[in-house]
């Protein structure tokens, strides 16, 4: 792996050290540069004509198959969508749910999870149960305590694979499996998951996975896509029927014949070909370095960067000890400044990180193109910082 070259495709490389790729990344040349060349031929030739309808299509054609690779999934359980949140609520809204029925979801999760769950429980008298994961628990007590919140009721286990607020690392396949013997299906947020870690819905065995392009990807705002089980896609309705939920309709007698098993059905009406563009070259970016070598990469940084930050009196890290369940995410707590202070003085000295709540933390992502001497940095000002 060639890091320098990788830090000469990505312009924020030259400017400051940026670590904060798990809120958004920073896209390289050649993704803005594709959005651009798309923008610039629909101002010029127009956006709806004959040779642009055909333009578009081959792009969207492109992303999907594009998604496909990294998820080593079929193209037919692939669908665009515009960002991790589109995909979740899809899923979420497009089941069938009855009073009584139950969701089982972490206490650290992401509003992106809990807010759909909790609205289902307002709205159709679904039943959200709580595991409460430390992020020092090991595997097996996770599994235990997911476990416990599992019913007869249970028709949906919703996580996000990596936690935003701590880097903890689902132990996706077991839980998948755990769910799965409970006749339950699996939902993850991979909001976090794509572009940082090599995944694999097929050795997941994960029913639905909803993944962005604006993070670890490195590509545009405004695009996502999901995964979801061929075989399931019949029992999730479309809630926003636009025509690719039809397969015909007829105005003469208000007939319709419904698609019902294409994840088409499911698709916007009108979306950027420009950005989806976008996303199929930062795709393709991170596929050209290797998604496992992304990951191998980006964990082999954050170990260096968690050693540094336990040297440092007054910090703590609240990220997981267990490498199994750590990532590329980062966090850490001081015991002289508040978060929100920490960070603002690191965006004043050039580095990009945020804060996060359960438990509070300053949060540092440690992307693939980032450093060794970055990390060193890192570490002086925040020693710095605490000390001072």
């Amino acid at each position: 792996m060639d890091i320098g070259k990788i830090r000469e495709a990505l312009p924020v490389t030259k400017n400051m050290i940026y670590m904060n790729t798990g809120w958004s990344g920073p896209s390289p040349e050649r993704v803005t540069s594709r959005i651009k060349e798309l923008l610039t031929i629909e101002m010029e030739q127009g956006p709806a004509t004959l040779d642009a309808i055909s333009r578009n299509r081959e792009i969207h054609a492109e992303l999907t198959q594009n998604v496909a690779r990294l998820l080593n999934a079929p193209e037919g359980a692939i669908l665009p969508t515009q960002c991790t949140t589109h995909g979740l609520v899809i899923v979420v809204n497009g089941m069938d749910w009855k009073p009584g029925d139950e969701i089982v979801t972490c206490s650290l999760e992401h509003p992106s999870v809990m807010l759909p769950s909790l609205m289902l429980q307002e709205t159709h008298g679904v039943k959200v149960r709580i595991a409460d994961i430390d992020p020092k628990d090991d595997k097996e007590t996770i599994l235990a305590k997911i476990a416990d919140c599992i019913t007869p009721n249970t028709r949906l286990a919703f996580f996000s694979h990596v936690q935003f607020s701590c880097g903890l690392k689902l132990p996706a396949k077991e839980v998948a499996q755990l769910v799965h013997e409970k006749g339950a299906y699996l939902l993850l947020d991979g909001a976090q998951g794509a572009g940082h870690l090599a995944l694999d819905m097929v050795d997941m065995d994960c029913d639905f996975y909803a993944i962005p392009g604006q993070k670890w990807l490195l590509g545009p705002d405004g695009t996502g896509a999901l995964y979801i089980r061929e075989q399931l896609i019949p029992e999730i309705s479309p809630r926003y029927p636009t025509h690719g939920a039809v397969e015909s309709w007829d105005m003469s007698d208000l007939s319709v014949v419904f698609n019902t098993d294409s994840s088409r059905k499911y698709r916007l009406s009108t979306t950027s070909t420009a950005l989806e563009a976008g996303m199929a070259e930062a795709i393709a970016f991170n596929l050209e370095i290797g998604p496992m070598e992304v990951e191998t990469r980006s964990r082999e940084l954050a170990a260096i960067l968690e050693d540094t930050l336990r040297e440092i009196p007054g910090l703590s890290v609240t990220s997981p000890d267990d490498p199994e369940l750590a990532s590329a995410l980062v966090t850490v707590a001081a015991t002289t400044k508040e978060p929100r202070e920490i960070v603002e003085i690191l965006w004043d000295r050039g580095i990009a990180a945020r804060q996060v709540p359960t438990p509070q933390a300053i949060r540092l992502c440690t992307a693939v193109f980032n450093t060794e001497d970055e990390i060193r940095q890192v570490g002086a000002i925040l020693g710095e910082i605490v000390g001072g």
